[in-house]
């Protein structure tokens, strides 16, 4: 299909790949949630060594899911909320 069969060499590969390429993977992973020395928030999704801040979003999932993010990334907020309500209380 494409790059066109004539497109033989490396460098117009990856000319190709520059000029049509773009990611569509939902990127995760930024603020790793976990009990390791990488980890940046807790399981309780709160930031290590920041009194009072927590981040409840797809950037805490270690890796990146099969599948889209878009439930999992409801599913963090739902429990944050939760998480958030039982502290309160």
């Amino acid at each position: 299909m494409r790059p066109r069969r004539h497109t033989a060499s490396d460098a117009e590969l990856l000319d190709y790949a520059r000029r049509t390429g773009l990611s569509i993977a939902h990127q995760v992973g930024t603020c790793k949630m976990g009990t390791d020395p990488m980890a940046v928030v807790d399981p309780t999704l709160r930031v290590r060594g920041i009194d009072a801040l927590r981040v409840v979003d797809a950037s805490i999932m270690p890796r990146l899911i099969s599948g889209n993010t878009n439930a999992a990334a409801i599913m963090i907020g739902e429990k944050g909320a939760d998480m958030i309500k039982e502290d309160a209380a």
